[in-house]
């Protein structure tokens, strides 16, 4: 790679095929293989990994003091709340895409 004025950047292509050794061109494209599989497991893993981003980036559904709880607003106290929910769901999807995984591969061995 030659010299390059600064924030000239090399592109992804000339990164991977330098770093390599390998022209692009000769790389096994990753369409040609298998296409990705959705099935109704995936789609709840991916909920469960969604809902927290969608609950927590409408900030104006919880943008309000009232209802307290324990002398707290709702606007922390939501947050806290989705903290622990995020953790369930997470924990959920992870364990949906072991189970997703290991009926892929034809077995259930851990």
């Amino acid at each position: 790679m030659e010299l390059r004025r600064p924030l000239d950047f090399p592109t992804i292509t000339e990164v991977i095929s330098e770093g390599t050794g390998i022209a692009m061109s000769d790389a096994p494209d990753a369409t040609q293989g298998k296409q990705p599989t959705i099935t109704p497991m995936r789609v709840v893993i991916g909920l469960c990994l969604f809902a927290p981003f969608v609950a927590m980036l409408w900030v104006s559904s919880y943008a309000k003091t009232e209802p307290l709880f324990a002398g707290i607003p709702f606007f922390y106290w939501y947050q806290m709340l989705w903290v622990l929910i995020s953790t369930a769901l997470t924990m959920v999807a992870y364990k949906l895409w072991q189970i997703d995984q290991r009926s892929r591969k034809g077995g259930d061995a851990r």
